[in-house]
């Protein structure tokens, strides 16, 4: 994998945002009788995923300087340097 794209991935925790996109649908199904509209349920989700996604690097950015210092977070890409 190019290491630009491991980056971005480390960035936005994808594993994460699967989580909080995994919940949301299941919102969804629950909201309404029978199925959720097809394009609205995958419009929200993607919605759901960049905004979680974006989230996700915003606070890497937010705490680089913290995260350097301590040892459970010292690995994260910004503290490394790796931007």
């Amino acid at each position: 994998m190019p290491a630009i794209v491991h980056q971005y991935l480390e960035l936005t925790k994808p594993r994460v945002v699967a989580l909080i996109v995994f919940t949301a649908v299941i919102g969804m199904f629950l909201a309404v009788p029978g199925l959720p509209p097809l394009r609205q349920t995958i419009a929200g989700s993607l919605g759901i995923w960049l905004a979680a996604a974006s989230a996700a690097a915003l606070n890497h950015l937010i705490d680089q300087r913290i995260d350097k210092v301590m040892a459970r977070t010292a690995h994260r890409p910004l503290a490394t340097g790796c931007s």
